[in-house]
């Protein structure tokens, strides 16, 4: 059997000159890893496949940087999918748009409560100052409000006790005045919210 038959389907139909009946032993059938043992065989089989590893991952290379390229629009995207791709895209943009979907409604819900519970304690911000408040988890919003009320609180009682003793208040870096924007940039959210709290006439 010709060592490259199996790879390019080279040769003819199989039959030669002989014309007897093809139960010679040169006509038993190879195994695949017999014939990888041939001569030649193994470094053109190995040859084959790299190629078309690195022909498949190029393609999917290619295809994932399109779909991921801002540029093109969803057009040119599905343009460069097959039917089951786009299937499969579609399903996971729907997927994404109803988690965005769930998770503004719970924000939503969350600054609801959180206006609710600030209410109670006779507290009023502004919307843009609530917003630092409240997250998507029910408790995390809930911690985070009893927290900044206490902290409120704390800060008003302050101001009120100087304001009778006749001192000016304090701001909430030892004295030295803040403003709105200098607070909001602050990462640490306990710091924020404690100097919020101190300086919430900025915010009102």
């Amino acid at each position: 059997m010709s060592n490259l038959q199996l790879f390019a389907g080279e040769g003819g139909d199989g039959g030669g000159d002989d014309d007897g009946d093809g139960s010679g032993p040169e006509d038993k059938p190879v195994s695949f890893d017999d014939f990888l043992k041939e001569e030649g065989n193994q470094a053109e089989f190995d040859r084959r496949v790299q190629k078309a590893v690195n022909t498949a991952v190029t393609n999917a290379q290619e295809k994932w940087k399109a779909l991921t390229d801002d540029k093109l629009t969803e057009a040119e995207k599905l343009a460069k999918m097959t039917k089951e791709e786009k299937a499969e895209y579609k399903n996971r943009k729907l997927e994404k748009e109803l988690e965005d979907l769930k998770r503004q409604n719970a924000v939503t819900e969350m600054a609801k409560t959180a206006r609710k519970m600030l209410a109670d304690e006779e507290i009023n911000i502004p919307d843009e100052l609530l917003g630092h408040l409240v997250s998507e988890s029910a408790e995390d919003t809930k911690a985070a409000v009893e927290a900044f009320s206490r902290m409120y609180k704390t800060a008003v009682q302050a101001a009120v006790k100087d304001a009778l003793k006749g001192n000016p208040p304090k701001g909430g870096t030892g004295g030295k005045t803040m403003t709105k924007e200098q607070i909001m940039a602050i990462s640490n959210p306990v710091e924020r919210q404690r100097l919020i709290a101190e300086n919430i006439a900025l915010f009102q």
